[in-house]
């Protein structure tokens, strides 16, 4: 016989069973649409979690703070940095310097607005833009010339830290994060911001550094805001409620309060920012870091953790799942042993007039096959109209907000869309060939059981 021959008999004889061959399709369907639902549930939480990683800063940057190498004490010094700048697939290297014991205040507005505290950062701001850095207004700024003046770039939420003086408690602060997140605490990246109380590139402020003495030491100088950087904790809490200045211009402060001069003022790394050419060099990157005895973290290593911790949940949600297409496996392997014991005399008419034994096998493993994939085929249909529904509720589309575009979101995700499940054409690649795969392997026991009888007896039997 050729493969035609057997394909008809195939059909003719599930077509023949036709309840049978429905109620065993049946329970390949469920655990089928059981694996796929519940991978794709862990797949949704892991896209989820992506979501979040990717929105807490770039990717690429990786935190060296000082290590140990043995018992000795690993310095991050200039040395040390021109070193690290030497690693290959680093793309840039900036250091933020120890800002000592000071506290810092800020005013605005003729000291109408006051923050009572602000995060500095002290940097080489020439290495802000090769670091990617984002500005969402204004510019990077040059060393001030002014000498009761510094420039500045702030961090995206710094304005939102000040108060009205001239207001009371309780209404003299713009909120912010009523709007940014929902009553149940979820993050909304793409919530409109109310502005806050001043304009903080256009309106003058001022800096006060004050030592932690019981009669501190302080120092007033003007501060000039010359641009806004988007919020990035990968590159340090002050992109959000901070600001950054040059390392000159620091020194220049400390020289002021301190009566010593700029020269002999000499800082300390406390942080070395190193930021890798793309992701896949990351991991190798901080490798070679931590093989010179310093300490490191980064946002990708913590994805990496996450994504492990992930893959575990999806293993453990698939074996649930799994567990109804084992049972299914069971049934199609009674079907088909059941479907011999009534095909005996057809099995021994079949050797009679001359077919191969292996002919007769194919026979049966098609037939076992063909109802692993019809289930599979309904299964993952079924998956992917409840998959999309699930998407369409939680975005909140359903059922009047539904279009085509919607449809196409909900399928296949977007940036700023939060899915509950997540079907890759992967999973469903591998949901049609597991499901066939389990009809065939559980059909293999009855089809050599098939081969195996006598042509004379099966004639005699019947």
């Amino acid at each position: 016989m050729n493969f035609g021959d057997i394909f008809k008999m195939c059909i003719g004889s599930l077509k023949r069973r036709k309840g049978r061959t429905f109620l065993t399709a049946l329970g390949v369907f469920i655990g089928c649409t059981s694996i796929i639902l519940m991978v794709s549930v862990g797949a949704a939480l892991s896209e989820s979690q992506e979501q979040s990683i990717a929105n807490m800063g770039d990717l690429t940057i990786i935190n060296v703070h000082q290590g140990h190498n043995g018992q000795k004490e690993v310095k991050l010094d200039v040395k040390a940095i021109d070193g690290i700048r030497e690693i290959a697939g680093v793309k840039g290297v900036m250091a933020k310097y120890n800002t000592g014991e000071y506290n810092v205040g800020m005013t605005a507005g003729n000291d109408r607005y006051i923050a009572d505290w602000a995060e500095m950062a002290i940097v080489d701001m020439q290495s802000m833009s090769e670091m990617g850095y984002e500005l969402l207004d204004g510019s990077f700024p040059t060393r001030s010339t002014d000498e009761n003046s510094i420039n500045a770039v702030i961090g995206q939420y710094l304005a939102y830290n000040f108060y009205d003086s001239y207001k009371s408690e309780g209404n003299n602060r713009v909120d912010r994060y009523s709007a940014q997140y929902d009553e149940n605490g979820k993050y909304n990246p793409d919530a409109v911001i109310p502005d806050p109380l001043f304009n903080p590139l256009t309106e003058s402020m001022k800096m006060t550094l004050s030592t932690y003495e019981e009669n501190p030491k302080k120092l007033e100088t003007g501060f000039k805001a010359t641009g806004i950087i988007k919020e990035d904790y990968g590159k340090g809490w002050e992109t959000s409620e901070g600001f950054f200045i040059d390392v000159n211009d620091y020194k220049k402060l400390v020289s002021k309060i301190t009566g010593e001069s700029e020269a002999a003022i000499k800082l300390e790394p406390g942080t070395v920012l190193v930021k890798a050419t793309d992701i896949d060099s990351v991991a190798e990157v901080e490798k070679e870091i931590q093989n010179l005895g310093f300490n490191t973290s980064s946002m990708q290593s913590f994805r990496e953790e996450m994504a492990k911790q992930m893959r575990n949940v999806e293993l453990m949600l698939g074996g649930l799942g799994a567990i109804s297409l084992f049972v299914a496996a069971i049934g199609i392997t009674n079907t088909m042993i059941m479907s011999i014991s009534e095909r005996t005399k057809e099995i021994g008419i079949m050797k009679a007039l001359g077919c191969y034994v292996k002919d007769i096998r194919a026979l049966f493993l098609m037939e076992a096959g063909s109802i692993g994939l019809i289930g599979g085929v309904c299964g993952i249909t079924f998956s992917l109209i409840a998959s999309v529904i699930v998407n369409l509720v939680s975005m909140g589309v359903f059922p009047s907000g539904v279009t085509m575009e919607t449809v196409k979101m909900a399928l296949m995700g977007g940036e700023g869309i939060t899915r509950r499940s997540a079907i890759s054409p992967e999973l469903v690649v591998f949901a049609i060939f597991f499901s066939i795969a389990v009809g065939v392997v559980s059909g293999y026991y009855p089809a050599n059981k098939a081969v195996k009888i006598s042509a004379l007896e099966a004639i005699k039997d019947e």
